[in-house]
């Protein structure tokens, strides 16, 4: 069984999600400090003026994990990331398609960030024709951190495959996976090198979330993705 694991992000970017399709199980690690400044309550969207972040305001306190990050609901952030998207995106091609959901998503009351950012993760795999089984870290008893915390998540639920971005070069222990008979797979990024997006005064951005992607695109949005590579 192939395993990815990564924190619950807000809209992630295309290549959260084609980590998802890639793996038979992925775990959702809420359990570890929530980064500030980091993807954890953001990501960024097309305007006229170019990339724009939507951020989420939290409750944050000192070494508090993500499970446990709250909302910070004394802003109407809700109605503000939803006019938003509604004015960058109304004239997208596929808009019309998923509007309803993102509204009805909007108009819900949200406490927990990682609630947020599992459902909204969800969503995305429907609309994208991802079936991949997904469960949070928080469900299993295993503790440690970095290389330690992955492994024994993956031994936890019966893995031989770890399928990790680049970054896991710089934290992960091949050693102690070759040991435990856990084959680490790294996934390079892959991003559109186009694909049809409003304001092309702001020039052609990749980096987005996927949103823009599937708001722009629909069901057609695999025609954009180039091939992915894993190396061992």
């Amino acid at each position: 069984m192939r395993v990815a694991i990564h924190q619950p992000q807000y809209w992630p970017w295309l290549p959260y999600l084609l980590k998802i399709e890639d793996c038979d199980l992925f775990i959702f690690l809420d359990t570890v400090d929530f980064q500030k400044n980091g993807l954890q309550n953001r990501n960024q969207i097309k305007t006229a003026q170019g990339a724009q972040w939507l951020t989420v305001p939290v409750k944050q306190r000192l070494g508090q994990s993500l499970r446990d990050t709250l909302i910070d609901n004394s802003s109407d952030w809700r109605r503000k990331h939803w006019q938003t998207l509604r004015q960058c995106y109304n004239k997208a091609t596929h808009f019309a398609s998923y509007s309803t959901e993102l509204e009805g998503l909007y108009a819900r009351e949200w406490s927990g960030l990682a609630e947020l950012n599992i459902t909204v993760t969800k969503m995305l795999m429907h609309w994208m024709g991802m079936s991949t089984p997904v469960m949070q870290s928080s469900a299993l008893n295993v503790g440690g951190s970095a290389s330690d915390l992955v492994l024994g998540l993956c031994l936890e639920v019966g893995a031989k495959h770890y399928l990790s971005g680049t970054g896991g070069l710089n934290y992960l222990n091949p050693e102690a996976f070759e040991a435990a008979g856990v084959q680490i797979e790294y996934q390079e990024v892959a991003l559109p090198p186009a694909y049809p997006q409003l304001f092309s005064q702001a020039g052609y951005i990749n980096h987005l979330s996927s949103l823009d992607l599937i708001l722009n695109c629909g069901s057609a949005w695999r025609d954009y993705v180039p091939s992915k590579e894993c190396a061992t």
